[in-house]
């Protein structure tokens, strides 16, 4: 029997904390219950802990905060700041694209089980993790970025993998790709010849960028498949060990084409993109083997001061980045309206060229045939 020791006031936060934390380590203990527990009916609380009040979850976020925390709670969105409390009262669900949640729910404990069986799905072949690398060394740095969770991992072959998660797809995704998958490979060929005498080209590993997309491109959109993994061969057929490995995730195409979760890899997918409480219950009871991955994001209910800043950030980073991706989006439609209007105009030309080439031909005709009328004359 294990015996549990808690100290609470009789304040309205603390009464929430004593209630939440029996219900989470009640919860505990029945997760490690065999897989009978697939017959268990789970509702929301049982998957985001007790709900609270909305004056509840404000007194816990005045309480929890600083005044600068508070006021830039005040001053967000409103639709972030809903979003938010809605969280916090237990009502919705959390995204957890979110770096730091992402690194929590993927690697609790900083150990790394579930995110190789993330990664083992979407690959679709098995995943064992070394170590999580760092992120110093590259020699690409971009001003402003839509990433919003990052990863860089080693694999016990020797592979590296580089896992983002964008909150708004880039422009030029496959030319930014190329340079990230070239300078893993620099950064892995640096490495290894400056440990190994003995280097030759054979001890390069293969290198994976995962890209997934919030809000993906147009070009993505073209079609209803949203997992596209680069091939490369060449037309005489020979095998070469090329090294580079990209895959891009269209997580809003997903959303739009998948309805029903019928594969452990549309299941990952579920995860990463449901924030609707109705659907999570739903989802949960179908795949009863990511509550444990929830109830860990219940933990950010007790961190309000750390869910503020994140999303203050990003909503920092998105405005000033979006900013950025409007006047892109702005010269693009520019400039292709200035390459369709030249286009346009070159074919004009071309075509008054030719009624003019066909105008001087004809009067060449009508000054021969007026010459030969004088002649007979």
């Amino acid at each position: 029997m294990i015996i549990y020791k808690i100290q609470c006031d009789s304040n309205t936060s603390d009464i929430w904390r004593f209630r939440h934390f029996f219900k989470t380590h009640l919860t505990i203990q029945r997760r490690t219950l065999p897989m009978a527990v697939k017959n268990t009916s789970y509702t929301l609380a049982d998957i985001l802990g007790e709900p609270i009040t909305e004056q509840e979850a404000l007194a816990l976020i005045k309480q929890a905060t600083d005044s600068d925390t508070f006021r830039s709670f005040n001053i967000m969105e409103e639709a972030c700041r809903r979003k938010l409390l809605q969280f916090l009262m237990g009502k919705s669900g959390l995204s957890i694209t979110y770096d730091s949640v992402f690194k929590h729910v993927m690697m609790p404990g900083g150990t790394t089980d579930r995110l190789e069986q993330f990664l083992s799905v979407i690959l679709g072949e098995p995943v064992q993790i070394k170590q999580i690398l760092p992120q110093e060394g590259s020699q690409i740095a971009e001003s402003g970025s839509f990433i919003i969770a990052d990863i860089i991992v080693s694999t016990r072959d020797g592979s590296i993998m580089n896992v983002e998660i964008q909150k708004i797809g880039y422009h030029f995704p496959g030319e930014r790709a190329s340079c990230y998958t070239a300078d893993m490979i620099m950064r892995q060929y640096n490495y290894l010849k400056s440990r190994n005498r003995n280097f030759t080209y054979r001890d390069m590993k293969p290198v994976y960028l995962i890209v997934f997309m919030e809000n993906s491109p147009a070009l993505f959109h073209t079609t209803n498949q949203y997992i596209h993994k680069k091939c490369s061969y060449f037309n005489t057929d020979i095998k070469l060990n090329l090294l580079e490995n990209i895959i891009f995730i269209s997580l809003d195409t997903f959303e739009s084409v998948v309805h029903n979760i019928t594969t452990k890899q549309e299941a990952w997918l579920k995860f990463l993109t449901e924030d609707n409480p109705e659907k999570i219950v739903q989802f949960v009871n179908q795949y009863p083997e990511f509550l444990p991955y929830y109830q860990d994001i219940i933990t950010f209910r007790k961190k309000p001061e750390e869910l503020i800043h994140m999303f203050s950030d990003a909503l920092r980073e998105m405005d000033r980045n979006t900013e950025r991706y409007m006047v892109e989006e702005l010269n693009k439609q520019v400039e292709d309206l200035k390459a369709e209007l030249n286009t346009t105009i070159a074919e004009k030309d071309s075509e008054l060229a030719g009624k003019d080439a066909l105008i001087q031909k004809l009067t060449d005709r009508l000054a021969r045939y007026e010459q030969k009328a004088e002649e007979t004359s």
